[in-house]
């Protein structure tokens, strides 16, 4: 056996102690650096590249999750201020988060609230919204790496994490309303660039290596050159041999990857048939890859899909070096279609290959998976039914269609009414089974050229397209309601289903999606004229529409200006005609309209939830006002304050009337707080839990506009209560009917039994004041007292308020005498 050293031994004189470098160690050295520089230049190009594709693709994967997974049930309303969250929207995103190799998924709403999160720790916290937020919540998708976060794991340096953000938009107008916050792993991507950047970077180094050798020979010497020739041939022979070596390895090497690769690998010949196919062909279509040898590329590809492979090819062959991908559909030995993704290149003048390279692998499931994200994010999963954005496209074409035949479009948009009770009363479960059947009923109205859509919780669209067959919408729409209202089985409860519709037609707008909208604010009038209607849409609504959400904006805007005040109407002890206590009145004045009424802004403040932060402020300022008034008079001031359902559901209510009253030192007693009846139908058991705290903090509690309500007296024994006020109804009708007299005196009866006082309201004769005294009533307010009044004008009422009779022109000359301004 012959061994062959790498290692050839040195000849010639031995180095004399004189000699100095020549130039050549300069040149080679210089030439290796700047070939060194480009090829890290060349290898961090390469990674740059791959890491931006990377991160394209992990946004594009991203958004397919939460278009699919997510937005069909998170709710908008989860997103608004104070709103409540849905503990399964957080179950389903840990469950996203363990299953789909993501490492965090949080929604932040727009006032940089995480309302829900994989993570626990997140949930309910506030950010500041950066320059990425921001971003998103302009509309646009974005990704970017950060370092990433130390959370109790054992975090290599360096490590990072890419964060997807994705807009939420709105079902009204599109506008984004939240964020989701994406984290994945960025390890792995940041592996796959290092592997390849450094195998980009080894194959420079050959290179460099190579040119070492060549820059040697050309610097040599001729005298050394005639010297080590035969050294130089023995030299020859063994790289020679190594060459050989490697290259037979690298050849066995690449035979091996090829024959075991996932890809199969395809030579197609300049006449169209296969020369060669790498065996991973059984494994993917079943066939022998010696069998496909000089068979047509094309014979196993879809007949469908046959023009788009022979284009294909065609473009691939029209220049050396071409590259194309395509998608086609190929044949399976078992008889079946597989998907298969192509990727060919052009090298039939390299002698070595002498035909276009394919690459193909099959993505039948991969498409298989893609298409059922797809359908998810175009359909609601509980009624089948198209969504929101797949009912939008339709229209968007069916529209398109119109214009071009002068046909006319028409939208029906439909809100269950009252299903918020079908869920309280016998559940979720029976909530959705409920509008499953809803969805069916609508659908069998409807012709197949129709379309139903699910496009909010109880929320209904239909588009009908104009034909011969077409029933005009309005009879459309009769039948709908008519077929909804049939009696329905949920459990053993049978309920029967109602809804408000609102219509529009083409004629309306001059744009598809705008169709929607004015059929949704349509809907809404008919839900504001008593529920179970049907609305034809006008210009005026919308003009009513664009007023109303502009004050809901100002509304804001003027809480934050500072635009709200209270003025105070003064309770009077109807027997000595002394004010006993003041109820303060919310007032504001728009800087454009002037004075709005309660009635014109209150509604719009339990809408947006502002009536929270702002029935907080009305109480602290009307016991700051009390306190102040109990100091300068040295006497009890009592002031009543109003709390809405939004207040009475707000679970921080005990903890900011406590601490009010601690911090201004109010005696709980000087307080009392009314509510409505309404305000305690849509959770009796937790508003009953939060009067009882308030009551044990020593305030007095009230029921306002007392008979109006549809549950008054079932209700009153269970709710820990001081005071029922009397609805001005009843106290206008003193003197004009016996009957209303009767039911008063019940009233008054009813409170002296549950030893409750009774304050009545709407005072404004002293017929009525006697009137009520002979009945019992001990207190009473009303214009015959006083107006509603500035604090300067209150206190000056209270301060002069003692015993006196009370006739008619007592509290009218007391008022004028004051020279207050009376506030309307």
């Amino acid at each position: 056996m012959r061994v062959i050293s790498p290692v050839l031994p040195r000849r010639g004189p031995a180095i004399r102690p004189d000699w100095r470098p020549g130039p050549r160690p300069f040149v080679i050295a210089g030439a290796a650096a700047i070939v060194l520089g480009m090829a890290f230049v060349i290898a961090e190009q390469v990674a740059d590249e791959l890491r931006a594709g990377a991160m394209e693709t992990a946004l594009h994967n991203v958004e397919t999750i939460v278009r699919g997974y997510v937005d069909p049930v998170i709710a908008e309303e989860s997103l608004q201020l104070d709103a409540p969250t849905d503990p399964a929207l957080d179950s389903q995103l840990q469950r996203l988060a363990l299953s789909g190799g993501l490492r965090q998924i949080t929604v932040w709403s727009r006032d940089g609230r995480a309302v829900y999160s994989s993570n626990p720790e997140l949930r309910g916290r506030r950010a500041s919204i950066g320059h990425e937020l921001a971003t998103a919540f302009a509309g646009d998708s974005l990704v970017f790496g950060e370092p990433r976060a130390a959370s109790g794991e054992n975090v290599l340096p360096g490590a990072t994490d890419l964060r997807v953000l994705v807009p939420i938009r709105g079902s009204v107008d599109g506008n984004p309303i939240g964020v989701y916050d994406v984290a994945q792993d960025g390890r792995p991507i940041e592996q796959r660039v290092d592997a390849i950047r450094d195998e980009v970077f080894v194959t420079a180094t050959g290179a460099v290596s190579l040119l070492l050798g060549l820059l040697w020979l050309a610097f040599s010497g001729a005298s050394r050159r005639l010297a080590s020739q035969n050294r130089l041939l023995r030299e020859q022979a063994l790289r020679q041999e190594i060459l050989t070596t490697d290259v037979k390895r690298s050849e066995e090497r690449f035979r091996s990857l090829v024959r075991n690769a996932s890809d199969t690998v395809l030579i197609v010949a300049d006449d169209g048939t296969v020369a060669y196919e790498s065996p991973a062909v059984e494994r993917m279509l079943g066939y022998p890859a010696h069998e496909r040898i000089g068979v047509p590329f094309l014979q196993l590809i879809h007949p469908d899909d046959t023009f788009a492979g022979q284009r294909w090819l065609s473009d691939v062959h029209r220049e050396p070096g071409a590259e194309g991908a395509v998608e086609l559909r190929a044949l399976h030995a078992d008889g079946s279609w597989r998907i298969i993704e192509a990727v060919a290149k052009n090298l039939l003048e390299d002698p070595a290959v002498g035909g276009v390279v394919v690459n193909y692998r099959d993505i039948t499931e991969r498409k298989r998976l893609e298409g059922e994200l797809l359908h998810q994010a175009f359909h609601d999963q509980l009624t089948g039914l198209p969504n929101r954005s797949l009912f939008l496209d339709r229209l968007e074409h069916a529209w398109a269609r119109a214009s071009r035949s002068a046909q006319q479009l028409a939208v029906i948009f439909l809100d269950l009414d009252d299903f918020k009770g079908i869920n309280d009363a016998l559940g979720h479960s029976a909530g959705d089974e409920a509008l499953q059947v809803a969805a069916s009923r609508i659908a069998a109205c409807l012709r197949a050229g129709d379309t139903v859509a699910r496009v909010g919780g109880d929320e209904f669209a239909v588009l009908i397209e104009d034909g011969s067959d077409a029933p005009t919408p309005g009879r459309l729409t009769r039948r709908i309601l008519d077929r909804l209202r049939q009696p329905l089985l949920l459990g053993s409860s049978e309920v029967s289903i109602r809804a408000s519709a609102g219509i529009a037609s083409g004629r309306t707008t001059d744009e598809p999606d705008e169709l929607l909208r004015n059929a949704d604010i349509a809907m809404y009038q008919a839900k504001s004229q008593g529920k179970g209607r049907i609305v034809r849409y006008k210009r005026s609504l919308r003009d009513a529409t664009l007023g109303r959400l502009q004050l809901k904006a100002d509304l804001q805007l003027g809480f934050d200006r500072g635009e709200f005040s209270l003025a105070y109407q003064p309770i009077v002890d109807l027997r000595s005609g002394s004010a006993v206590g003041v109820e303060a009145l919310l007032r504001w004045t728009h800087p454009r309209l002037g004075p709005i009424g309660p009635a014109g802004f209150v509604p719009l403040a339990e809408e947006s939830g502002l009536i929270v932060p702002l029935g907080r402020w009305v109480l602290h300022e009307a016991a700051r006002r009390a306190r102040e008034w109990q100091l300068a008079l040295d006497r009890p001031v009592r002031v009543s304050v109003n709390l809405s359902a939004r207040q009475i559901a707000d679970p921080h209510l005990v903890d900011d009337v406590a601490d009010t009253l601690a911090s201004l030192g109010l005696p709980p007693a000087s307080l009392l707080l009314e509510i409505t009846e309404g305000a305690l139908l849509d959770d009796l058991e937790a508003a009953v839990s939060t009067l009882a705290a308030l009551r044990a903090l020593g305030v007095r509690l009230a029921i306002d506009d007392f008979g109006t309500g549809y549950s008054s007296l079932n209700y009153l024994r269970t709710l820990p209560v001081d005071v029922i006020k009397i609805d001005r109804s009843f106290v206008i009708e003193l003197g004009r009917s016996d009957d209303q007299r009767a039911l008063l005196r019940s009233i008054v009866s009813l409170a002296r039994t549950l030893r409750l006082d009774a304050i009545a309201e709407g005072i404004e004769t002293a017929g009525q004041v006697d009137e009520l005294r002979a009945l019992g009533v001990r207190q009473g307010q009303g214009f015959y007292f006083a107006r509603p009044l500035p604090p300067e004008a209150a206190v000056a009422f209270l301060a002069r308020s003692g015993p006196r009779p009370t006739t008619a022109a007592r509290p009218r000359a007391a008022v004028a005498r004051s020279g207050a301004t009376i506030s309307g």
